[in-house]
């Protein structure tokens, strides 16, 4: 960035040339500052004025030629990107953009393998970050399913640079999708003891003895991350969490509600602390804290969910139906509509029972229990082709449901 200029005035003197006609002076570095700045604002139409009075000025510029086959790309024309690449690379072999954008070009076009060799290429330029490559080679093994070869490119990307939080991840997803847990937590036990103060690296043990229900050691592991950094907030869930499966609920209660004065609120976090104040049979709070999960985002459908059963569970079915209706206003789901059903059916408006269950019929899965329901309303209210067909359909899915079976014979 040039000395001389803030951003905001670069763009300012770009935009002013622009709007009156007249000629402004920019050197090489303003210019690609500004191209810079308008493709990280997502602004390609103002990157490529910017790159055409550019190359005006310094023609043939290699750096400005770079930008103009990223937003090639960034176009989706990619045909054209790879052409100007391939110009470029007889001027300067050794320019490590070039390879690297061309390994982003292969990839958008599904070829991984050219994308992991010129990744490879890449890797051997003088100015090659290995970090960097090693964890997009991870990522091009994975679109393979290439997992083994991808676990150790992650392996490489840590070596290069142990506070890469992304290629940490990469590791234990290769661990997952081989379902080699016990390898995961050994390799995280062994990255730990050369990167003690790797928060995410603690997390992640947490969560792999969360899934074996070691608790303790999973509170032990989360207590080492929250120590490195007492602001990361995914620790404080996982802690909440933790406390929720050994039903300290209290404690559960204390650390969701810590994320809240960490971080912004959020829909996820109220969410659970009503879950919690359910399980404590404190129906008060639950609901107050599920209408807050929905005041922060009204398409919470989880809440909205809740809030319906803890009405139809005490028995207030005009409010249950109130809350039912209120949620499908704002979020189509099919529980949403299940429950929506079941509410009629307790009313006893099988007119509005009927499509309620048929919506949630093609909103979701085929759920064995409402096609259950939804026959036995289609037979008390004689639509018996509708139920014969029902049935025929469901027992293609569910052959061995002895339900499906009692009703087509006691027709």
């Amino acid at each position: 960035m040039s000395q001389d200029y803030n951003y905001d005035e670069l763009i300012r003197r770009f935009e002013a040339m622009l709007q009156t006609n007249e000629s402004f002076f920019f050197d090489l570095e303003d210019f690609l500052d500004i191209i810079d700045f308008y493709i990280n604002s997502g602004n390609y139409n103002m990157a490529q004025k910017a790159i055409n009075i550019g190359l005006q000025q310094y023609e043939r510029n290699i750096d400005i030629l770079l930008y103009k086959a990223e937003l090639f790309s960034l176009n989706d024309q990619l045909e054209n990107a790879e052409r100007l690449l391939n110009d470029l690379r007889l001027l300067e072999p050794e320019r490590l953009e070039i390879p690297m954008l061309e390994a982003e070009i292969y990839s958008r076009k599904h070829l991984h393998k050219k994308a992991i060799a010129a990744l490879q290429r890449a890797l051997v330029l003088p100015d090659a970050e290995p970090a960097e490559i090693y964890e997009m080679m991870t990522v091009e093994h994975l679109y393979l399913d290439n997992y083994n070869d991808a676990l150790q490119m992650a392996i490489l990307a840590l070596k290069h640079d142990p506070d890469s939080s992304m290629s940490l991840f990469n590791a234990i997803s290769c661990f997952d999708l081989t379902d080699r847990s016990e390898e995961a937590i050994g390799f995280l036990e062994n990255f730990l003891q050369k990167n003690p103060f790797s928060e995410v690296g603690w997390s992640l043990l947490a969560k792999k003895y969360i899934d074996k229900a070691q608790y303790k050691k999973a509170l032990k592991a989360i207590d080492f991350a929250i120590a490195i950094d007492d602001k990361f907030i995914g620790a404080y869930y996982d802690k909440a969490y933790i406390f929720s499966k050994l039903r300290r609920y209290e404690e559960a209660l204390i650390f969701y509600k810590l994320t809240l004065q960490i971080a912004d609120p959020t829909a996820f976090a109220f969410y659970h602390i009503a879950r919690i104040y359910q399980r404590m049979n404190d129906t008060d709070n639950a609901v107050e804290y599920y209408l807050k999960a929905i005041n922060e985002d009204p398409g919470h459908y989880k809440s909205w969910i809740k809030l319906v059963q803890l009405k139809m569970s005490s028995g207030d079915w005009d409010a249950a139906l109130e809350t039912a209706k209120k949620a499908l206003e704002i979020v189509n789901n099919q529980a949403l509509f299940e429950l929506l059903g079941e509410i009629y059916i307790q009313l006893k408006n099988w007119d509005k029972a009927i499509p309620a269950l048929e919506m949630s019929l093609k909103l979701g899965e085929t759920k064995l229990p409402i096609i259950l329901k939804l026959s036995d309303l289609y037979k008390q209210t004689h639509q018996i082709e509708k139920f014969r067909n029902l049935l025929l359909e469901a027992k293609q899915q569910f052959p061995d449901s002895k339900e499906i079976q009692n009703r087509m014979s006691g027709h």
